[in-house]
């Protein structure tokens, strides 16, 4: 770009670098909003994580209920050994 006069140079020197000012400064602020969402994500998946283990806790703890309850109901249904020796 030619400009005409020593006044136009620097008023587009200025310019220029208030826009490479300004761009950075946003860029800044992106890249401090980036780190602040991956540390977020971080969180909530350290939070989800500890959410499914008690989940996978509870499930395996109703598991051994009903296995215990079939094993009870099994003898249950079973023959009296005391009746078949007699």
């Amino acid at each position: 770009m030619i400009l005409r006069n020593v006044r136009a140079r620097l008023a587009f020197g200025f310019g220029r670098q208030t826009a490479l000012r300004s761009t950075c400064d946003t860029v800044e602020q992106l890249q401090a909003q980036i780190e602040q969402l991956k540390a977020q994500l971080k969180f909530n998946a350290a939070e989800y994580e500890k959410q499914i283990t008690v989940l996978l806790r509870d499930l395996m703890q109703a598991r051994l209920e009903l296995a215990r309850r079939d094993l009870v109901d099994a003898f249950a249904a079973e023959p009296s050994p005391s009746a078949t020796v007699h």
